[in-house]
């Protein structure tokens, strides 16, 4: 079933590993043309993978897809994705941020580069991103941006105060971009994964899998059905999502 996505264009960041790769698969599966993005295409600052071994995995499904490694946290790199996606594709449909780093830091132990760093990757690309895509939506009547934050923008754990100061703006970012772009049918939502076993939170948590059925759902919506929402994963069928 490819609900929604078959022959669709979509944009992945951060694909080389974990959620990104899940997620990129998981549109190739369901016929999907796809751009994916990471710093590198050959090795990767984690563990996990790279990025051009999530393409091999996503032509292995038959899906068209374009590897395109770019800095997302400069312009020219947002850009540059999105030129290399409207080239190819000629539109596109479905932006998915879900490039992103986790800092573990006391506030007082925090080094400035770091705090700079965390904020241009997990805040500052998605605008990028956002900002590069939205013209090319606007000209084609419809979109639909997808934000990946964390619930950690919304309970407190020690060490995570700046990472969950990125994420509570991005969670406000989404919100008031989707007022701001529903009038160009462009929906933009912010989408919090819970605990997932990647790199990120040291292979604890569930399934990358996981992240699939609630996300695919989100990216079919349009700004008519599902637009300015921050929601769980672990609420999509109760409170969010299909109407049984």
């Amino acid at each position: 079933m490819d609900e929604g996505i078959k022959g669709k264009v979509a944009i992945v960041t951060g694909a080389s590993r974990g959620i990104g790769r899940e997620l990129t698969l998981a549109l190739a599966e369901r016929g999907a043309r796809l751009v994916v993005s990471a710093r590198r295409l050959e090795s990767s600052d984690g563990t996990g993978g790279t990025l051009a071994e999530t393409v091999a995995a996503a032509e292995a499904l038959g899906a068209n897809v374009q590897a395109v490694p770019a800095e997302i946290v400069n312009a020219q790199g947002a850009r540059y994705i999105v030129e290399r996606a409207i080239k190819a594709f000629g539109c596109i449909d479905i932006l998915i941020n879900n490039a992103g780093v986790f800092p573990d830091s006391a506030i007082a132990d925090m080094d400035v580069f770091e705090w700079q760093d965390m904020l241009a990757i997990n805040l500052t690309a998605p605008f990028l991103m956002c900002r590069a895509v939205i013209p090319q939506m606007i000209k084609q009547g419809t979109g639909n941006i997808l934000n990946i934050s964390s619930g950690s923008a919304l309970n407190y754990s020690a060490g995570h105060v700046a990472y969950a100061t990125s994420k509570a703006g991005l969670n406000t970012f989404s919100q008031f971009l989707s007022e701001e772009v529903k009038e160009q049918k462009i929906a933009v939502n912010a989408w919090m994964p819970g605990l997932i076993s990647t790199d990120m939170t040291g292979f604890k948590g569930d399934d990358t899998s996981t992240a699939v059925p609630s996300v695919i759902w989100a990216v079919a919506q349009t700004a008519d059905t599902f637009t300015g929402q921050v929601v769980r994963r672990s609420e999509f069928g109760e409170s969010w999502g299909p109407k049984t």
